[in-house]
């Protein structure tokens, strides 16, 4: 079925509750939610859950919602803040059995949780002092790239240098930031 909208109609067509413009944009980014869910976590159900959940709920509150930029961003927003809700929620909501909370059949164990928080702080510390290091087109390109997803022709054009220039910032930050991570 050829695209009936346009990204600038579809999200309000989406909102004035028009059954296709919805099927187009859970169509349209389906398979990049699935994709980026599975970054945020390997739990595929609740990865699968989360976005039937996303979507259902997206229909039933359209008229509230607000006009987006981007409908790419707003669902990639909407899922991880989903997936971390669930993943975060306290263990006693979700026992059943409140025996369980104090014996988990996982083998859960919070000393195992505590030295795996303090080994992963540890690493975002060695990050953080790595990063401060780069030199500051090297931070702009690593910033361009990871926090605001732009390719690398892109980020070429934004900061005014070729292709391989801004490859080579990209990757030699990178590079000083794996070293920094090995060495400590």
């Amino acid at each position: 079925m050829p695209s009936v909208f346009s990204h600038s109609n579809l999200w309000y067509a989406f909102r004035q509750g028009d059954e296709a413009a919805f099927q187009q944009i859970y169509r349209l980014h389906v398979r990049d939610l699935l994709n980026y869910g599975y970054k945020v976590t390997n739990d595929v159900p609740l990865i699968e859950d989360s976005i039937h959940d996303l979507f259902i709920e997206l229909w039933q509150s359209r008229a509230n919602l607000s006009d987006t930029d981007s409908i790419k961003f707003y669902l990639f927003r909407s899922l991880r803040n989903k997936i971390t809700k669930v993943r975060n929620r306290d263990l006693f909501y979700t026992a059943s059995d409140i025996d369980t909370v104090d014996t988990p059949t996982d083998g859960y164990s919070i000393e195992r949780d505590l030295i795996e928080h303090e080994e992963t702080e540890q690493i975002y510390q060695q990050l953080r002092k790595g990063y401060d290091q780069l030199t500051p087109r090297q931070q702009e390109a690593l910033d361009l790239r990871f926090y605001q997803h732009f390719g690398n022709e892109e980020i070429a054009q934004i900061m005014g240098v070729n292709y391989q220039s801004a490859c080579r910032f990209i990757y030699a930050g990178l590079k000083a930031l794996r070293e920094t991570v090995r060495t400590s």
